[in-house]
């Protein structure tokens, strides 16, 4: 049902009206053009979008919005026609990068926008805003879309602007998992990385910061805590597994990767749960608590304890998780 493009780069599914647009995008922007100037029941002029109506929106703002679009471009279906909507206030970009060469301190030369846009990941042109008002795309930052409506083809932002659309991609991409408030989840100092706003308040703490707790022995927390080596910070990662990545390295190529961290003076914790985070007298987190009763002091937290979809303005029409999105 999704479109293998959206799909495989954000991990959802799209509408069904949608996902025959994209997969039939491959086979030549003619045949699409007419199929969907057949079955469109919205007009919108060329490069200029004078009304509530959008021939094609894609709802996210993320990687996958940044391929797509330049997949329009490429079928000359973009110019006027397609709306990208999306509650960050930067044109798509890389992600990998947030936790990676964007958390290296001053000195190491971090790597800042527009250095990322998309599609510099496959070597492809760097997608700034310049260059979606030069393709005329129309794209709404900060404004998500705060409802849905399949049967009347409307979108709702959060600014309350209406959009009728054509044809929808929903390309909403993932949330950081989160640990619960009632645990210290939402303390100051502890942080989640998801978007260049995380990556921000992160590079902040990290400039303050004396010892930091990474809870999560995954691709998050180990890139984090190869980037807090380079601050020359305490570094302490906790994660329940018996070794870092265990769904890619076996115990022997984790055992390396593990005595290159040591070396390096990151501490391992393994084995173990998160029992709460504790706030100190100013409100900030000062240490976090295992559930064996062990504290670890730290005045900064990062977690990266995997990511969940973000489907919320869509779910009352129903998100099925068995096929990974809605079925139409």
């Amino acid at each position: 049902m999704a479109s293998a493009a959206a799909a495989a780069a954000a991990g959802m599914g799209c509408y069904s009206q949608t996902s025959w647009a994209l997969r039939r995008l491959g086979a030549g922007g003619g045949a699409l053009a007419s199929a969907a100037t057949r079955r469109r029941n919205c007009s919108v002029a060329a490069a200029v979008f004078d009304n509530q109506n959008r021939e094609y929106v894609i709802v996210g703002g993320g990687n996958a919005a940044g391929y797509a679009a330049r997949t329009f471009v490429e079928h000359g279906m973009a110019d006027g026609r397609l709306c990208i909507v999306s509650k960050e206030a930067v044109p798509p970009y890389e992600r990998p990068a947030l936790t990676k060469g964007y958390l290296f301190p001053p000195e190491k030369k971090p790597a800042r926008l527009p250095g990322f846009h998309t599609c510099v990941g496959s070597g492809g042109q760097r997608q700034t805003a310049e260059w979606y008002k030069e393709n005329g795309i129309e794209v709404l930052y900060e404004d998500p879309v705060e409802a849905f409506d399949g049967k009347t083809q409307t979108l709702k932002t959060s600014s309350g602007k209406i959009l009728k659309y054509g044809s929808l991609i929903i390309s909403t991409g993932c949330a950081a998992a989160r640990l619960p408030e009632k645990i210290g989840g939402d303390l100051p100092g502890v942080h989640y990385i998801r978007d260049v706003a995380d990556a921000d308040s992160l590079v902040s703490s990290l400039g303050k910061a004396k010892k930091i707790v990474v809870i999560g022995g995954g691709y998050i927390g180990m890139e984090v805590a190869a980037a807090a080596c380079g601050w020359n910070l305490d570094t302490t990662i906790i994660f329940p597994e018996d070794h870092i990545m265990p769904r890619l390295f076996t115990p022997s190529l984790a055992k390396k990767y593990e005595e290159l961290y040591e070396q390096n003076g990151v501490k391992f914790v393994k084995g173990a749960l998160i029992d709460k985070l504790d706030a100190g007298s100013d409100g900030r987190v000062s240490s976090a608590i295992l559930k064996d009763g062990s504290v670890v002091e730290a005045d900064t937290v990062i977690v990266g304890i995997g990511a969940k979809p973000s489907v919320s303005p869509f779910e009352a029409v129903g998100v099925n998780i068995e096929v990974g999105g809605i079925e139409g």
